[in-house]
């Protein structure tokens, strides 16, 4: 039989619900679009990857930094699961470049090339964007673990 995993504490529950609310909060109500350009739609993906990217690069930092300097398990949590998990989403980054789709006109005889070809370029940007996002986080990990060696 399998060894259960060890149940959460209720302070690192509520610290993760109130980080989700106040990343999810922040992921919306921000002036993103309007930082840049207040003709953005909104389905324009420049914004959302400027939030992933923001979030992929402070997540690897507090990530690294916490692990040296032993930050307690509701607060490491509550930033990084609750707080950067509801700021990043890729979900809404999908839906901003699918919505790119969205009010085209679509003819019969081209829409099986146009659908794979749509398709792939999505998947390929995607992809892409998740690629920068873990080499952005893995690296700004290392610069948060040497930070946090530099101030011991």
């Amino acid at each position: 039989m399998a060894n259960r995993a060890p149940s959460p504490h209720p302070v690192t529950i509520i610290a993760v619900a109130i980080g989700g609310a106040v990343g999810a909060t922040a992921r919306v109500f921000l002036p993103w679009p309007t930082m840049l350009d207040n003709s953005l739609t909104s389905f324009d993906p420049l914004p959302l990857a400027i939030i992933n990217l923001l979030g992929a690069a402070l997540l690897g930092l507090v990530t690294g930094y916490s692990s040296q300097r032993r930050w307690p398990e509701p607060v490491i949590k509550g930033v990084t699961t609750g707080f950067f998990g509801a700021f990043t989403t890729m979900s809404a980054l999908t839906l901003a470049y699918t919505g790119l789709t969205f009010g085209q006109t679509v003819y019969p005889a081209s829409t099986m090339f146009q659908g794979v070809a749509i398709g792939a370029g999505i998947v390929a940007i995607l992809l892409t964007f998740l690629f920068v996002t873990t080499v952005v986080t893995l690296w700004t990990l290392k610069l948060g673990v040497h930070l946090a060696g530099e101030r011991a």
